[in-house]
């Protein structure tokens, strides 16, 4: 299917959301949304590399923010690995990401992902919480750290 058909596809999905949204704002508002958290988003069609469909995300956004407005800020995952080979300080080599904007989520430790995933950090976005579907779990703070300092990475903070 070429994109200009994903595009007419995605059109419809996209006013449902928006018919969801309106009719339940409050509902969706008043949703315990936290960071660190990992639901399914309907990401829709989007444009050239821009993360697409319905994948998880996981949420980057203060609490505060997340219980304040309809929307949050996300980062999609993706079980595209982009890797590298290094060998560490003992002499001991190890698969990690090739970018730097990537973290792995192991699936031996987050036994709720399909399989190990990149947290995509350049792709950071915001989605309006309709868009979020199920909850399947949350990162640990030691991670969810490791992906903020990736965050501040991002915009040279």
């Amino acid at each position: 299917m070429g994109k200009k058909e994903k595009l007419d596809e995605w059109h419809p999905k996209k006013i449902a959301l928006a018919n969801e949204w309106i009719e339940n704002e409050q509902t969706q508002m008043k949703r315990p949304i936290i960071r660190g958290a990992i639901f399914t988003c309907e990401l829709g069609e989007n444009i050239g590399t821009e993360q697409n469909g319905e994948r998880p995300v996981l949420v980057i956004s203060n609490d505060w923010i997340n219980r304040t407005s309809g929307s949050v800020k996300i980062a999609p995952l993706s079980t595209k690995l982009k890797t590298k080979t290094i060998t560490d300080r003992k002499g001991k080599t190890k698969v990690v990401p090739r970018l730097k904007t990537h973290y792995f989520l192991q699936k031996e430790v987050y036994p709720f992902l399909a399989q190990t995933s990149a947290v995509k950090v350049e792709e950071l976005t915001t989605v309006n919480k309709v868009r979020l579907k199920q909850h399947i779990g949350n990162i640990n703070d030691d991670d969810l750290n490791k992906i903020m300092n990736r965050v501040k990475w991002v915009f040279d903070l």
